[in-house]
């Protein structure tokens, strides 16, 4: 069910709901006996902690490159708004590792071999990683070929735009002159390029190599759903029914601890993607009278829906989801009939 579209409890448009509205503007019928009373809590929209990619660790002991131990090529160059981003890559020519490390000194030169006057910046594409990048002697790789551990790569980048800097005559950048820390320096060619204006300076980033991306740490799991409805909506008044999770998992379910939010829709045609009725409505559950669910235990909630004046008789799709933060990760949909 949940491929038919795209979620609806995630993304910058419902971090400004949950901040214009974080109340429920309704108050509840009395509550079913055994059921957990509704409450009016605003949804916790916080945005999912993603881990930084990792460098991978030079072996300890791993000298410094030289400008003698390295070979460099330039990979090819590319534009994003009004900017061009060049690539470099480094292998090693000895029969030893060594690593490069930091944002190198560098000078770019035209066809003719002068020195053009770019300031140097920070590059438009900030760096992966940082710190030490280790070079292993090899073959430099052909574009568009993805970088291996033991080859190092490096950005720079122009402005391409004429507009950017007013008055100011372009340049062709054809080669770049780049310092190694060990010592001497590469002059790499690059390929033909859009010209670059000088009023911006010139992007540098640093020496990287290919991250680790670390996996981000595993969601608490949710509760199944199940959806039982007492009475059928009416236009302009709540909507009571009742919500059954029951955790299916092995272990313990701390619902105080974690709180998953809730989403609940009518949709008048849900596989075509009509827009739920009165907007979206998210919110947290009551999950403190819940406390741990043991496997194969339950709590059923009482669930409140305000259902606006203007909606046309007929027969809809409740939606009701759940998610922690800002991720919807489970769902269920039902019919119901909406009388006047």
């Amino acid at each position: 069910m949940m491929g038919r579209r795209p979620l609806l409890l995630a993304g910058l448009v419902l971090l400004a709901v949950a901040a214009c509205g974080p109340f429920h503007p309704l108050s509840a019928a009395s509550t079913p006996a055994g059921a957990i009373p509704w409450k009016a809590l605003p949804a916790d929209l916080t945005p999912m902690r993603v881990p930084s990619p990792q460098a991978r660790p030079v072996p300890p002991g791993t000298p410094a490159c030289t400008a003698g131990d390295i070979a460099g090529a330039a990979v090819g160059s590319q534009g994003a708004t009004g900017h061009v981003i060049a690539s470099f890559v480094f292998v090693g020519t000895g029969k030893i590792d060594c690593f490069v490390d930091g944002t190198p000194t560098l000078t770019v030169l035209d066809g003719a071999g002068k020195a053009l006057p770019f300031a140097l910046r920070a590059p438009f594409f900030p760096p992966e990683v940082t710190g030490p990048q280790l070079v292993s002697p090899g073959a430099l790789p052909e574009p568009p070929t993805a970088l291996k551990y033991g080859q190092a790569s490096l950005g720079i980048d122009w402005v391409s735009q004429p507009e950017f800097c007013a008055g100011q005559a372009g340049v062709t950048i054809a080669e770049a002159v780049i310092g190694i820390a060990g010592g001497g320096s590469l002059t790499i060619a690059l390929p033909a390029s859009p010209q670059a204006y000088a009023c911006q300076g010139l992007g540098v980033g640093s020496f990287e190599s290919p991250p680790v991306y670390v996996e981000p740490p595993p969601q608490p799991p949710l509760p199944s759903i199940k959806v039982t409805l007492p009475t059928s909506p009416v236009a302009g008044k709540p909507f009571d029914y009742l919500v059954a999770l029951t955790n299916n998992s092995k272990q313990p379910m701390n619902l105080a601890a974690t709180c998953p939010n809730y989403e609940e829709e009518l949709f008048a045609d849900i596989i075509h993607g009509s827009p739920p009725l009165g907007g979206k409505h998210l919110y947290q559950l009551n999950c403190s009278p819940a406390g741990t669910l043991a496997p194969g235990r339950s709590a059923t909630f009482q669930m409140v829906l305000n259902v606006p004046a203007d909606a046309k008789p007929g027969t809809y799709t409740l939606l009701f989801a759940l998610g922690i933060n800002n991720t919807t990760n489970r769902s269920v949909e039902t019919p119901v009939q909406l009388t006047a």
